[in-house]
């Protein structure tokens, strides 16, 4: 890995520390929470380690017809209103994407291929997940649970 790498790689684990720590401060089931975060984890890290190469063809290929222009309109007005609504929720997320795409694009960078980048976006963002979700459910209730 070249130096800067390492930065990026940080303010990703750094990043998914805290977001671990806040997730188990929620009151909502465990289980499905953290299913939840680790698909999105993996589905964020596939997404970006591999990505589509038709996928400009099929966005204008879209766009180009009256129903897709429509549906996509409605769909943009949705999401903006969502977006008002849950602004603490969708700046998270914004956050979490912005430092998995700036980790992504220094391993990038580094000349490392699809199926390593994958495996180190989804190391590093787990194993912050995992440990910020870990120390603060231990120093909550100060015991250690592993199953």
């Amino acid at each position: 890995m070249q130096k800067n790498s390492w930065l990026s790689l940080t303010l990703l684990f750094v990043t998914y520390f805290t977001f671990g720590w806040k997730l188990s401060e929620f009151d909502v089931p465990p289980h499905l929470t953290w299913f939840l975060a680790v698909a999105g984890i993996l589905l964020l890290a596939v997404t970006l380690s591999f990505p589509l190469k038709d996928t400009k063809n099929s966005i204008m290929q879209w766009f180009s017809s009256d129903f897709g222009a429509f549906i996509s309109i409605i769909l943009g007005a949705f999401l903006a209103v969502v977006i008002v609504a849950w602004l603490h929720l969708f700046a998270t997320c914004l956050v979490l994407i912005s430092a998995v795409t700036l980790a992504r694009l220094d391993i990038q960078l580094s000349g490392r291929r699809n199926w390593r980048s994958f495996a180190i976006l989804a190391t590093v963002s787990l194993t912050g997940l995992v440990l910020g979700g870990g120390i603060e459910f231990l120093l909550k209730t100060g015991r250690i649970v592993l199953s």
